[in-house]
């Protein structure tokens, strides 16, 4: 794996370092967030400031700008080039952090009644459609200069297209509030909205990604891979399927219908992680694989939920809407943070250790990547993370508010670590080992 993430392709880490610490800082962001804000996340109706102010402090704060960094990392090592542009993704940053700012700022404060000022939001927006699209163009320009357009970089490379749409589409429903104009009601335009990030945008990368990084972590030669190509078509016709059905004919059976290739995708990609874990050359997981592995299982879980959440059955009607935003916490503060806690670990301790140590290998005696950072530390925050988790979960699932700030709190404990790890990683000091 060193030796993969060596490769002379890679950016300069001042490229992706500040991602995931901007990220890891809005990780608690958001932690402190959930537990002020616990109320609001049982209330019968979630269209409101404080859940709006979290789901997107989680979506575009720490996991959107995390995969930015990590992409601008991976792209050139896993397809063999050149980042097309450093100073473009320094822009993208400073456009995309900066809109993010703003927009969670302006939800905070919203009441969203008819006197609500939309301006700073169709200015946030603005920013951060700005930011997407330069990040679109400089990561698929440098795809496309590749030689090898293997499954997981075409899932990469969908999944950007994606955020594109979804980025738009979150545009469009900005501008309508202000002056409708759209024939479709809100929460069915939030439901493409939330069909083309989580599936479109989230899951592609990170099938995309997974795929490439497995075989090194796990270190497993063949895989099936034939069930990613099946996984792609299947996901693909989902999304486009349950997003056209959400504007032209939102009911219950064509909904389902259109969510079954989703499902059947999905059952796939895990059907795929499972063959890597269980035929791993490298049995003992470290704190980072392990929280990876939770991840999946997580998903399996998180799957469920959205049977539920999509199938409504009458006997859980009364719990429909707890269903419903446990369904969508499943996947940012289960699936995804759980992939991205773990997967930090993986990915980032080794680009600051290429840059401080690569020129020295077999000269010096130098510590190695895992080195830099306290496994004591990350193995802790995972323990908190599962039970902020299950706290989260069972909080909304019974509406309990106690509960929602249980898991807040938990949450916090959990960045708090995570972000000293991640300034630990990021600020090592260049450390040579003294030969005995």
């Amino acid at each position: 794996m060193q030796a993969g993430l060596s490769t002379k392709n890679a950016p300069s880490p001042s490229v992706v370092l500040p991602h995931f610490v901007f990220a890891a800082l809005m990780f608690l962001t958001a932690s402190v967030v959930m537990l002020v804000a616990a109320p609001q996340l049982v209330l019968p109706y979630h269209l409101n400031s404080g859940m709006l102010t979290l789901t997107h402090l989680m979506v575009l704060g720490f996991i959107t700008m995390i995969i930015f960094g990590s992409l601008y990392q991976l792209i050139p090592v896993v397809m063999e080039v050149k980042l097309y542009s450093e100073m473009l993704a320094k822009i993208t940053f400073w456009l995309f952090g900066s809109g993010l700012l703003i927009l969670v700022f302006n939800f905070w404060e919203a009441d969203f009644g008819s006197a609500q000022n939309w301006l700073w939001f169709e200015i946030s927006g603005t920013l951060i459609l700005a930011g997407v699209i330069l990040f679109a163009i400089n990561t698929l320009k440098s795809a496309f200069h590749s030689e090898r357009m293997d499954m997981g970089n075409i899932f990469v490379v969908t999944g950007i297209i994606y955020l594109v749409l979804t980025v738009s589409l979150a545009i469009l429903i900005i501008i309508n509030f202000a002056h409708p104009f759209i024939p479709v009601s809100v929460l069915d335009l939030l439901k493409m909205h939330l069909t083309l990030g989580l599936t479109g945008w989230f899951l592609f990368l990170v099938i995309g990604v997974s795929s490439k990084l497995m075989p090194m972590f796990l270190i497993i030669h063949k895989l099936p891979d034939y069930l990613l190509k099946y996984t792609y078509y299947l996901l693909n016709i989902g999304v486009i399927a349950l997003a056209t059905t959400y504007y032209f004919y939102p009911q219950p059976w064509a909904l389902m219908l259109s969510a079954l290739p989703i499902l059947a995708g999905i059952i796939l990609y895990l059907s795929y992680n499972y063959y890597a874990f269980k035929h791993r050359f490298r049995k003992n997981l470290d704190t980072g694989m392990k929280l990876s592995k939770a991840a999946f299982i997580i998903l399996a879980f998180t799957v469920l939920l959205g049977i539920f959440s999509m199938v409504s059955p009458d006997f859980l009607s009364p719990f429909q809407l707890h269903i419903d935003i446990a369904f969508i916490m499943s996947i940012l503060f289960g699936f995804l943070t759980a992939l991205i806690l773990g997967q930090t670990y993986k990915t980032l301790p080794f680009i600051v250790w290429l840059q401080k140590y690569s020129a020295k290998v077999g000269k010096q005696k130098i510590p190695l990547p895992q080195e830099i950072y306290s496994d004591r530390i990350a193995s802790l925050h995972m323990k908190t993370f599962y039970v902020a988790f299950t706290f989260l979960i069972l909080g909304e699932l019974a509406g309990l508010v106690w509960l929602i700030q249980a898991a807040g709190a938990m949450f916090i404990i959990t960045a708090v670590l995570y972000n000293y790890n991640v300034f630990k990683i990021v600020f090592h000091k260049e450390k040579i080992i003294e030969n005995e």
